[in-house]
């Protein structure tokens, strides 16, 4: 028996899938001509194909996909406000800025009308109770949120769900730490590194994390594999969720109470997973493909197949939880991330996934990918909890070097350093730093 108190809009979460399927392609009808007819970018992009023209989901093929560059290119020295082409609103509606993290190049501005900010909002309402959030939460939120987005949506978020919301941003982590166990914080929302960094704070403070009394957290902003999750319930004695989106799409896909796998978000996105070669037909379920997202409701910053770069897993339609939406089983990394490395695909994920759940002695890692004269090499620099002995160091060495081979098919140049040597990240951490000719440290 299914409660109907465990959805945050029962109606539309368990529509048939055949319904999810027509509302989304109506939806997309109606928000294609409004993009064409509001949007200078769309006007151009689309000229020559009209709504009527998608009748079921293969048409959408025919319409070019849209990558962050078009989106650079478009704001750039465009029109008369500081968004350029993307607006689809007059500019006296917005009432919001935000901007991409700029990671991969120069930020994109994003405007927000009300509407359209509403409409966020009201999809984070989902992620957080499908994750658990109510109204007796006390939900902190260790950041100081500047111009970026995904931590102002849980605010609002949170807010709108009758949770008491503490904001943390002009705290340290030690005082961030004694906070939440002042006002007895109930719930987080952070970045994976930095709920691993406060969990490692507090125990030298003399504190269990367990004791703090956080009871489930939702995290952002970096990729969060199984055994990063489990490492942080471990750390916390508290569920943690994973969700995935971006200040373009907007959030798009989250864990339900199952936390086994993530759901779209639909019928407010028409999402697409593309085979990683050619983006130009879906593959099947357990199959990694590159998301593509159209957010359906979202009018100030109109977005039409939005390629995220973002690789995932299909997953299965529906799920014991009761929900009929289409799921992805795993995020396994970023597009932009993927390196070829002595011929072989690399993703840091792989380094994340064998180094938390085999080795948690190891505190913090950087991987460095440089050129030393034809040939690459990678560097992995892993700092230990605490200081070990020679005999433990080497031990631990050689059992990473084994188990990364046999994972990556690379081998490594493996670097101990000393306890607090790495940096500590708060927002997106730059723990993949690729230093060959061409290409950026960080990027």
């Amino acid at each position: 028996m299914i409660d109907r108190q465990d959805f945050w809009n029962p109606f539309l979460e368990t529509l048939p899938r055949e319904k999810l399927v027509e509302i989304e392609l109506k939806n997309f009808r109606r928000y294609m001509r409004y993009a064409k007819d509001h949007s200078e970018f769309y006007r151009k992009t689309l000229a020559g194909v009209e709504p009527d023209d998608i009748r079921n989901r293969e048409d959408l093929k025919s319409l070019p996909l849209t990558d962050k560059e078009d989106l650079r290119l478009a704001q750039e020295g465009k029109g008369t406000t500081i968004y350029g082409d993307l607006l689809g609103v007059d500019p006296k509606e917005v009432s919001d800025f935000r901007q991409t993290s700029g990671t991969t190049g120069k930020p994109v501005y994003v405007p927000e009308s009300y509407e359209s900010w509403q409409w966020r909002v009201e999809i984070w309402c989902h992620i957080l109770w499908m994750a658990g959030f109510r109204e007796t939460d006390r939900v902190f939120i260790p950041f100081g949120y500047n111009v970026y987005v995904a931590f102002w949506e849980g605010h609002y978020a949170a807010q709108k769900l009758g949770c008491d919301v503490v904001p943390g941003g002009a705290l340290d982590t030690i005082g961030r730490i004694n906070k939440m166990m002042e006002i007895g914080a109930t719930a987080l929302l952070n970045t994976p590194t930095y709920g691993l960094h406060m969990a490692e704070a507090a125990k030298k403070m003399g504190k269990d994390p367990k004791e703090i009394g956080i009871q489930r957290m939702v995290c952002a902003g970096e990729p969060l594999p199984h055994a990063t999750r489990s490492m942080l319930e471990d750390a916390w004695g508290a569920e943690v969720y994973d969700h995935i989106g971006g200040t373009e799409p907007c959030a798009w896909a989250a864990m339900c109470s199952e936390r086994n796998g993530l759901h779209i978000m639909e019928p407010f996105f028409l999402v697409e997973i593309l085979d990683m070669e050619t983006l130009s037909k879906e593959v099947e379920e357990g199959e990694l493909g590159i998301a593509v997202v159209t957010p359906l409701g979202r009018h100030s910053f109109p977005l039409i197949r939005f390629n995220t770069k973002d690789v995932v897993r299909r997953g299965t339609d529906g799920c014991p939880c009761g929900r009929t939406s289409m799921m992805i089983s795993e995020v396994t990394g970023r597009a932009d991330d993927l390196r070829k490395i002595r011929g072989v695909l690399f993703t840091p994920v792989s380094v994340e996934e064998v180094l938390r759940k085999e080795f948690p002695t190891v505190s913090e890692y950087e991987i460095i990918v440089r050129k030393k004269g034809i040939m690459d090499e990678i560097t992995l620099k892993v700092e230990p909890r605490e200081e070990m002995g020679s005999d433990a160091m080497a031990t631990l060495l050689a059992g990473i070097t084994e188990r990364l081979k046999i994972k990556t098919n690379l081998r490594f140049n493996i670097q101990p350093v000393r306890p607090g040597e790495l940096p500590r990240y708060t927002l997106k951490s730059k723990r993949f730093k690729d230093l060959r000719e061409g290409q950026s440290d960080g990027k």
